[in-house]
């Protein structure tokens, strides 16, 4: 997705996109934008939570490190997602790293404009309950996959998610942009770049992946979509 502004990022995003235009409008006029260059870190795990962000343009990796040293990553955030609500909420420190994979801009509203305005509006606390319940549940199912899934059905769930979410139709499968290193990519399975190239190379050769600089072409989703199922089931 290309750069969008703060109307239509508040208005798209399902958090916000249910009220009032006028309310929206409202919560628009709180924000500011802030620029970041590729690979600055935005904030730490153990920071003030003091905002509220939305991705304009460019993209935000959410991550954490293991106490071994290696980099977990939680998500991916592209234009017209929201993050940083928990701490927004609660006013306690930050529960992972936020940093730019690129050049990006964010609308950020400051936790005491956000709380003023949140007291006026009960509509939208309903609707911030369901966004930290829907990051809980995503946590969770990113617990369980990791305990509970081998690597070639954790790595093609992930794939499938990617397209999900990101993916643009194409006449051969679903183009899945991914804009990240494998290296990044294992990081979202939590495993090494080898092993993911290993099965992705795999994949290739049955046809159902195509491979790019950065990029991964679907072909076959339910091959992989069988592949997990299948694990499931066992």
């Amino acid at each position: 997705m290309g750069p969008i502004d703060k109307q239509t990022l508040l208005t798209t995003n399902y958090l916000f996109r249910d009220l009032d235009p006028g309310v929206v409008g409202r919560i628009a006029a709180l924000g500011v934008t802030r620029g970041l260059s590729a690979g600055e870190v935005l904030f730490l795990k153990g920071d003030s939570g003091d905002a509220l962000y939305g991705v304009l343009s460019g993209r935000i990796r959410i991550s954490t490190n293991t106490p071994g040293g290696k980099e977990l990553i939680f998500a991916i955030m592209d234009p017209g997602e929201v993050f940083g609500e928990i701490a927004l909420l609660d006013g306690m420190a930050r529960t992972a790293d936020a940093s730019a994979i690129g050049p990006s801009k964010l609308l950020m509203i400051h936790r005491r404009d956000f709380l003023d305005f949140l007291e006026r509006e009960p509509r939208l606390a309903i609707h911030l309950l369901q966004l930290v319940c829907g990051r809980l549940r995503h946590t969770n199912e990113l617990v369980e996959d990791a305990a509970f899934l081998a690597l070639p059905a954790r790595l093609a769930k992930r794939l499938l998610s990617l397209a999900e979410c990101h993916g643009e139709p194409d006449p051969r499968g679903v183009r899945v942009e991914l804009r990240i290193s494998q290296n990044e990519l294992g990081q979202l399975t939590g495993t090494s770049r080898e092993s993911i190239n290993k099965h992705l190379q795999r994949w290739r050769k049955k046809g159902w992946v195509a491979l790019g600089r950065n990029r991964v072409m679907i072909r076959n989703c339910e091959a992989l979509q069988e592949l997990v199922d299948t694990e499931l089931d066992g």
